[in-house]
């Protein structure tokens, strides 16, 4: 082989070690993609009338223990189902009230749609570069980053908010004026195609009857209780 090849050979060896080292570098240090959190719910406590629809699948009961994927529809009429997340976060799904459960995204973070009724969320804090929680509802889009709350859906798409600790973001689904801070002790309101009303106090009676019917306060003697408290 000329010795003239042989070098052109050398060189495009070296160019090519060159080029790549670069890039593997790169790949390396580069940190990893964000992925949103993971859906789905499972069943650690119910009674009375509670049925549970996931997709593919006809409207059955629950059962203790069993995981319940994205959008699944729980629906309950004279019932309650207390519902834990991956994180340990836990919601209490009262009588009257039907919730689909949501698969969140990069661009849409909600992971509960409250149609009708009333729940608690109890959600453990975020931290760090975590997404925060979301909730959507007919008329409101409610933002938390751990903290305990009501949310309640009437039959006019009316959402009602009430927090017992923490502080809760409430916006308008439509964007229609701008977003609210509710602490602890103050409620608010949003019609369909209102702004949030201004925060007020909770009346005190009214916190302390919450304080009674929070999460895991379900009766367990009740005709059609079937599991133990977590």
């Amino acid at each position: 082989m000329k010795p003239q090849r042989i070098r052109l050979l050398s060189f495009l060896c070296a160019a090519l070690c060159i080029a790549a080292a670069p890039r593997t570098t790169n790949e390396q240090n580069s940190p990893p993609a964000p992925t949103a959190p993971i859906a789905g719910a499972t069943v650690t406590d119910f009674n009375g009338n509670v049925q549970v629809e996931s997709p593919g699948k006809a409207a059955s009961n629950p059962t203790l223990g069993q995981v319940l994927p994205a959008e699944t529809t729980i629906t309950t009429g004279k019932g309650r189902i207390l519902l834990q997340l991956e994180d340990g976060s836990q919601i209490l799904v009262n009588a009257n009230t039907r919730l689909v459960l949501k698969q969140p995204s990069p661009s849409n973070l909600q992971r509960l749609q409250l149609l009708l009724g009333k729940i608690k969320a109890e959600i453990q804090k975020r931290t760090g570069g975590s997404p925060p929680f979301q909730i959507g509802t007919p008329s409101a889009v409610i933002t938390v980053r751990g903290t305990r709350f009501y949310v309640d859906v009437d039959k006019h798409n009316t959402t009602h908010v009430k927090v017992e600790e923490g502080v809760v973001e409430v916006q308008s689904l439509k964007g229609t004026g701008k977003p609210v801070l509710i602490k602890a002790g103050f409620s608010t309101r949003v019609r369909e195609d209102s702004a949030p009303e201004p925060p007020k106090e909770s009346p005190g009676h009214e916190r302390q009857e919450n304080r009674g019917n929070g999460i895991g306060g379900m009766n367990h003697g009740s005709p059609g209780g079937k599991g133990k408290r977590p």
